[in-house]
């Protein structure tokens, strides 16, 4: 029904709509009918507010002052054994100073022989790590739990155990790899 009512409206208008093309030299007419024209009409640039920046920015430093109370009054997630005693700091420093001497000796020892072991040792002492890193979000939840503590303690022992079987094994090999070159040899 409209759609007759629209089509009724253009039919009466169609003879007074302009649909040919303008002449070619309308706008050489249009140009002559600029320059003829005696009032020069100044456009002034629109004055720029700074409301709208300022607003923004205001915003911005809202957002990060927030966000940096955020950090200082909620202090990281996690925690380890150094924060909860003088004791378990030392066991730390101690579990710490073990393992990294084992890796050390590891890394002294170790030929192309026993990459495979050495990757796949690397791989678990990863898996405790991730572990270890696991405890200790529990600590800080927990309150210095004396289980989670336990764990924390266990899971440096499983490092220091693991480390320790693997620098045995590679001198297993080491050693039957120098007795079975001495054999050939003679």
């Amino acid at each position: 029904m409209k759609n007759n009512e629209i089509e009724k409206l253009f039919e009466g208008l169609k003879e007074k709509l302009d649909i040919h093309e303008p002449s070619t030299d309308h706008q050489a007419m249009f140009l002559e009918k600029l320059k003829q024209q005696k009032e020069v009409v100044q456009l002034h640039p629109k004055k720029r507010s700074w409301y709208r920046p300022l607003s923004i920015a205001a915003s911005i430093a809202i957002v990060f002052g927030i966000t940096i109370m955020a950090f200082i009054a909620n202090p990281k997630q996690e925690i380890d054994l150094a924060y909860v005693s003088p004791q378990m700091k030392e066991t730390q420093s101690f579990f710490i100073s073990a393992i990294q001497v084992q890796l050390e000796e590891i890394n002294e020892v170790s030929s192309i022989e026993t990459k495979g072991l050495v990757l796949d040792a690397m791989n678990q002492l990863e898996k405790l790590e991730a572990d270890y890193n696991f405890l200790k979000k529990d600590l800080f939840q927990s309150g210095n739990d004396k289980r989670v503590i336990s764990a924390m303690i266990k899971n440096f022992q499983k490092r220091a155990n693991l480390l320790e079987e693997v620098l045995q094994k590679i001198n297993d090999i080491n050693e039957f790899k120098k007795t079975n070159n001495e054999n050939l040899i003679l």
